[in-house]
């Protein structure tokens, strides 16, 4: 990333966050949306994290499964919808192990 592609970079992230709040609603397009903007980084940080290719598509599907869980009919998280999604799929890879 380059001091250039900064406003894009908080674009996006706002992005994400207003996605996540359509989310809360129950809205299922919104949330597939944030899958398709996050999973891909997502998973690279449980490849990261495991080192296990094949056990990180069924850790994928369970941070998006608890996400999906955790936001419909409560509230937004407390930080950033990237910063979250991270921080649960920090959680699953550790106790994977």
């Amino acid at each position: 990333m380059t001091i250039t592609d900064m406003p894009q970079a908080k674009t996006e992230d706002a992005d994400v966050d207003r996605l996540l709040a359509l989310a809360v609603g129950g809205d299922r397009q919104a949330f597939g949306m944030f899958y398709d903007l996050t999973a891909g980084r997502v998973y690279a940080l449980l490849l990261a994290l495991t080192q296990n290719a094949s056990r990180c598509d069924a850790l994928l599907e369970e941070v998006y499964v608890e996400a999906w869980e955790r936001l419909v009919g409560r509230g937004l998280p407390p930080c950033p919808a990237r910063e979250w999604v991270s921080l649960m799929a920090h959680r699953r890879a550790a106790l994977a192990r």
